[in-house]
């Protein structure tokens, strides 16, 4: 395996699942002693360059992961609707100085709302979730006093989350902070409650059955099965 893997790690958001992968610049060597010296070379098995490859298992000192805790019971958009993302190297950070930060990109590959809620990372100093004021195609504007000045260069990744919903604006437009299934389980689960208080025991037994019915609908949702057949036989004369 190519080495200086473990200092460099990346990974992706796939719902609430992260997929982890190690970054790599080089391809794995070998040495090979003989009688004119001691020579390197790469082995044909491993690629060459810049890639991500699937990380070793026994990862040196173990791995950080901040990922969001289920602090933030309510947002204002629902999960599926926060599809937007953007990878680039062209992507560089402006601190506006009293006027407002910005996030440029020479390519012009934004695609984010107005006041779209965003997370950034793959840069060297401005990680992080960030509220927008203003979003262009070549530019994304936010409040002062919140970017570090950082040059193009870094692959960089940017993708839409929920914004929050604080518990004094809760009103029947917000969502909980689950994907429509989990929402409609969770409404089940609360029903099912409701006709317990009031005695409705049936009633219960037919909300908990449709409350499993959804979180196993949610499970099965996640898997994807493939069915392989036999090929034909066929000869070449």
């Amino acid at each position: 395996m190519s080495y200086n893997t473990n200092k460099n790690w990346m990974y992706s958001l796939s719902g609430r699942y992260i997929h982890l992968w190690q970054w790599t610049e080089t391809s794995a060597t070998d040495s090979l002693t003989g009688s004119g010296g001691t020579y390197k070379f790469r082995l044909p098995t491993e690629g060459y360059g810049k890639q991500l490859i699937y990380p070793n298992e026994d990862i040196s000192s173990g791995l950080r992961v901040e990922y969001t805790a289920f602090s933030e019971p309510f947002v204002a958009e629902s999960l599926e609707d926060t599809s937007s993302r953007y990878s680039a190297s062209t992507i560089a950070f402006v601190d506006g100085g009293g006027g407002s930060d910005t996030i440029t990109d020479t390519a012009n590959g934004f695609d984010f709302g107005t006041t779209d809620k965003i997370r950034i990372i793959g840069s060297s100093s401005n990680d992080g979730d960030y509220q927008l004021t203003n979003s262009a195609a070549g530019t994304l504007t936010m409040a002062t006093g919140l970017l570090t000045v950082e040059s193009l260069g870094e692959s960089i990744t940017i993708y839409q989350i929920p914004k929050s919903v604080s518990d004094a604006d809760v009103d029947e437009s917000s969502h909980v902070n689950l994907n429509r299934m989990l929402t409609l389980a969770v409404i089940d689960y609360i029903n099912a409650q409701m006709k317990e208080s009031v005695g409705d025991l049936q009633g219960k037994e037919y909300c908990m059955r449709e409350f499993w019915k959804k979180l196993g609908d949610n499970e099965s949702n996640k898997r994807n099965i493939s069915i392989s057949f036999p090929a034909s036989p066929f000869a070449i004369k």
